[in-house]
């Protein structure tokens, strides 16, 4: 019997909340860089029964969100919670959670994001989101007064300029999408269905300045496995993967064109013209085949499919032979097409996810990749770019002035540190680094909520 590698390493979970109000410091933290950082991701409430690789579900278990709030130049807290589910308030004694979930199971462990004076968790399963206090506290389940019923995908993506939300709402339940667009204060701006094929997994979405982008790939929501305890999304070998395009502004449909099959969990970015629409992201070649509950084995690669609006031709291939996953862009260009972004990588052609080395700086004008040495003995989570504050000005020149800001295992120490590094010297020393007297797990996705979001 092999032990799971999500039980192991930076994967390992922990078994206790933690609040901490003073740690050491190296370096200096920047004091423009005001807000709170999060990671969350699956951490079981209590040790697990089943520990092998074939049994042990990762993506099934507890959500728990740690988070370190920084003002003014200073750390003022480090906080861990499990997010209160069913099963994670009858295992502590607590009151059942308040607010209805609108899917048969309430765990949400995927992704937080701010929107409308609301801090979310999100999952994609269906399940409404659940709010958060400041401090990282679960206040209830929501569908954000009726604007999400059925919660958001994991990746909602935010105009910049506008101020709008854009999600795409899926469920295992259903076998169609919705494209829901919420204004700046939160209401419902409109809301359009899209049929799909079957139960396929959408993790992410791209947008650009007049459509939303999304992909219909042959990994697929089984019943049977789901119905005995499996991981239930599998690859199906005859479905035609193909990426849709819908646009932002009146009711016309999606339109589908068929790619080679592959998968992705996560968008890079995509630019359009008045013929061409193109998109990168995350390719893998297959996933989840023979009903493998476990992904992370495998590493994707940079690719990007060029779409002729005019005559419905797809132009795709790889960009880029690093190997890597979490890419992270510059907020402000999420619409215009960003030059850089950020990943995980390694340097061996046998990564796996659960082994990142490094983090990647990769600029899209040059088509190269800096890679940032990391400490021995450490391993690195999602990182995530923080602009200056201030108005952005458009400028390629000025898209990495900013912060990279990641949560690191250190091995030794068998504790994390949140490592602050400047965009602009991205192999240098870090800006400052905050060691953590705890571990936060390898989690899903990490986020950045400006402190004026927070208010």
């Amino acid at each position: 019997m092999t032990t799971s590698p999500f039980l192991l390493g930076a994967f390992a979970p922990v078994f206790r909340e933690t609040t901490a109000l003073t740690f050491p410091v190296t370096g200096r933290i920047p004091p423009d860089l005001n807000g709170l950082f999060t990671q969350i991701g699956p951490n079981p409430i209590r040790p697990p029964r089943h520990t092998d690789t074939d049994r042990y579900q990762w993506f099934a278990q507890d959500g728990m969100v740690s988070g370190v709030r920084l003002q003014e130049g200073t750390a003022q807290w480090f906080r861990n919670r499990w997010v209160r589910s069913t099963r994670v308030t009858r295992a502590l004694g607590e009151s059942r959670t308040p607010g209805r979930r609108h899917f048969p199971i309430g765990t949400v462990h995927t992704n937080v994001v701010s929107h409308a004076g609301l801090l979310l968790a999100l999952v994609e399963t269906g399940c409404t989101a659940v709010q958060l206090t400041p401090e990282l506290d679960t206040v209830r389940y929501t569908d954000v007064n009726g604007t999400l019923p059925h919660g958001a995908s994991a990746h909602p993506k935010f105009d910049p300029v506008t101020g709008e939300l854009h999600a795409v709402v899926y469920s295992p339940l259903r076998t169609f999408a919705e494209y829901r667009v919420l204004d700046r204060a939160g209401a419902l701006l409109s809301s359009r269905r899209v049929d799909l094929g079957g139960r396929p997994m959408l993790h992410d979405i791209a947008l650009t300045k007049t459509h939303v982008v999304l992909f219909d790939l042959p990994v697929r929501f089984q019943i049977g496995p789901a119905v005995i305890g499996r991981f239930p999304y599998q690859w199906d070998e005859h479905y035609q993967a193909r990426v849709g395009i819908l646009p932002r502004q009146g009711d016309g449909g999606v339109r589908w064109f068929p790619i080679e099959p592959c998968f992705l969990f996560h968008t890079v970015g995509a630019t359009e013209t008045a013929t061409h629409l193109t998109v990168k992201g995350i390719r893998y070649r297959r996933l989840f085949d023979s009903g493998a509950a476990d992904p992370l084995t495998q590493a994707g690669q940079l690719w990007q499919w060029n779409i002729n609006l005019v005559t419905g031709s797809v132009i795709e291939g790889q960009l880029d032979d690093l190997l890597q996953e979490l890419p992270r862009i510059n907020p402000d260009h999420i619409t215009s097409g960003a030059r850089y972004h950020y990943a995980i990588t390694a340097g061996s052609d046998h990564i796996s996810s659960h082994s990142p080395q490094s983090l990647l700086k990769y600029d899209h004008r040059t088509g190269q990749g800096l890679i940032r040495p990391e400490a021995p003995h450490t391993v690195p989570t999602e990182a995530v770019y923080v602009p200056r504050p201030g108005p952005p000005t458009g400028s390629s020149e000025s898209q990495d002035d900013g912060w990279v800001l990641h949560f690191s295992y250190d091995e030794q120490r068998q504790a994390s540190d949140l490592v602050i590094i400047d965009a602009q010297n991205f192999t240098g020393e870090p800006a400052a680094v905050i060691h953590l007297p705890v571990k936060v797990p390898f989690g899903f996705h990490s986020s950045w909520i400006a402190d004026t979001d927070l208010r």
